[in-house]
């Protein structure tokens, strides 16, 4: 688990230097170089695609247990698998994302969801309190169907997109 969670720090502080939703345009397609070109770049989805990209973690397609779908560096979730379970965390990294915490924890109250705040261990980027970067972590155990629902509703409310944001898939 110890590392999931450094390739989720990897993750989110290579979408704070890249960016994250930048609007489809990859820097290969801006420079043409051929070593730029073969640059390997995150998959990209709309909220729709989500259920298949569970389903893909489901089955083991994917690299990791987990994965991310981040619009921008603020506005990124993960979906876990653990022991069958399917589980939402946000972690804020970044002083920026600490409001959320709170906005997140307010959401799952309102909806009835069970929360455990959590870290992964990892070192804040700009923060100095608490030392460890904090995680809340949504416990809903439902079917990957209701879980894509869930996640689509959260990234709605709280970071404010729409059914046609792109998001990134990371790691």
């Amino acid at each position: 688990m110890r590392r999931i969670l450094n390739y989720i720090l990897i993750a989110i502080t290579t979408l704070g230097f890249t960016g994250c939703g930048n609007g489809g345009k990859r820097e290969a397609d801006r420079l043409g170089s051929p070593e730029v070109q073969q640059m390997q770049y995150a998959e990209q989805i709309t909220i729709a695609e989500l259920p298949s990209v569970l389903q893909r973690l489901k089955e083991g397609q994917m690299e990791y247990d987990f994965f991310g779908i981040c619009s921008s560096p603020v506005a990124c979730i993960y979906f876990i698998q653990e022991d069958g379970k399917f589980y939402i965390d946000y972690e804020a990294i970044g002083a920026d994302q600490l409001p959320y915490l709170d906005k997140i924890r307010q959401y799952a109250k309102e909806q009835g969801y069970h929360v455990v705040d959590t870290t992964y261990g990892n070192t804040p980027i700009d923060f100095t309190e608490p030392a460890q970067a904090p995680v809340i972590s949504l416990r809903v155990d439902t079917d990957i169907d209701s879980i894509a629902k869930v996640g689509a509703r959260l990234m709605q409310t709280i970071f404010h997109n729409t059914d046609t944001t792109h998001y990134e898939i990371v790691p």
